[in-house]
């Protein structure tokens, strides 16, 4: 095959691709499309007709340009938009990666209308370039659209059930801590029946974690709340025994999430899963593979820090941890009361 003919073969294949997302994502495009233009002519009408400057200058030169370089522009949006995946997501789940390559293909698409309106802008008798306030006033405005367009759906469904939530009772909950795993507790709590009325850190009074107020004493708050969650790492166990006797004394629910949300987006430690583990379980390591009665017995067994690998059934692929020395079960029991305050039963 020459040269000339795999490169129809590319191009062949890069417009079939363009045309199966663009199928797949019709209303998204279309959307896209009413946007990008929208922008910059709102943006044309905010820079002339606002302040009364809509003379013969924009009608003759800015006008036409806008209106010749459109159909350009929408074409090289939608290719720039596929080739940084803003199609086919599932934007229920959109998160903050989806927002940058939005922010990303914006600034590519606003690169493009500059050289683009530059290139065809009259080149008698009128101005060399759009103004500079059409092409800010533009971008601002076609990235905000784009992402509400994207962005809009999770926030539908985030209000929806919100007010669902209020149709329901609710067990107002008090979080304990201010820091990363704090927010990861509110974030979990949104899919249960508890509602998060504060957080309690005294360095953080005064502020919000993820739009709930932060408060320095959790003593005057717990007439307010029928459930107390500790999401604080560096809670010493005296404190933690102490929340725990007042939630006791005044009848309120009390939970550590500490241990469930700290590991969260890290690797799974093989105590921690092992513990929860009832049943046979074979375990796989360097050494080959051993089944056991359940998780208790296995984890005794251990003589080396391991971290789940994978899993497959009851199968559980073993790596070795290089984080440190081996926390047997004894040890592992100690490092949990020092963590909590408790004391382990292993019946």
């Amino acid at each position: 095959m020459s040269k000339d003919e795999k490169s129809t073969s590319r191009l062949k294949t890069g417009l079939l691709k363009i045309g199966k997302v663009t199928a797949q994502n019709l209303w998204t495009v279309i959307l896209d499309i009413v946007a990008v233009n929208l922008a910059y002519f709102m943006a044309l009408i905010i820079r002339f007709y606002i302040q009364n400057q809509m003379t013969d200058e924009a009608l003759l030169y800015f006008l036409p340009a806008y209106a010749n370089f459109a159909p350009f522009y929408t074409v090289a949006c939608i290719i720039v938009f596929i080739l940084c995946r803003l199609y086919g997501g599932m934007w229920q789940y959109a998160g903050l990666n989806d927002m940058n390559r939005i922010l990303g293909a914006n600034a590519i698409t606003v690169v493009i209308m500059v050289v683009g309106t530059w290139a065809i802008m009259p080149p008698k008798g009128g101005p060399a370039r759009m103004p500079v306030s059409y092409y800010v006033i533009g971008a601002i405005l076609q990235f905000s659209m784009i992402a509400m367009i994207r962005f809009g759906y999770r926030i539908l469904l985030v209000e929806k059930r919100k007010v669902a939530g209020r149709k329901i009772s609710t067990v107002p909950a008090m979080i304990i801590g201010a820091g990363e795993t704090a927010r990861k507790a509110i974030v979990h709590m949104e899919e249960t029946p508890y509602r998060a009325m504060m957080a309690v850190d005294a360095k953080g009074a005064g502020k919000s974690l993820n739009g709930i107020p932060v408060i320095a004493d959790y003593e005057k708050a717990l007439a307010n709340v029928k459930a107390v969650f500790i999401a604080d790492r560096k809670l010493t166990p005296e404190k933690r025994k102490e929340i725990r006797k007042r939630c006791e004394e005044e009848n309120i629910e009390v939970q550590d999430y500490t241990g469930v949300l700290s590991n969260l987006g890290g690797r799974v430690p093989v105590a921690s899963l092992l513990w929860l583990t009832r049943g046979p379980v074979t375990l796989v390591n360097e050494w080959g593979e051993r089944t056991f009665p359940d998780g208790e017995v296995a984890l005794k067994e251990l003589q080396d820090r391991y971290e789940v690998d994978s899993i497959e059934g009851a199968k559980i692929f073993l790596r070795k941890s290089v984080t440190g020395a081996y926390v047997g079960y004894d040890a592992w029991a100690e490092q949990h009361k020092e963590a909590t305050g408790e004391d382990v039963s292993f019946f």
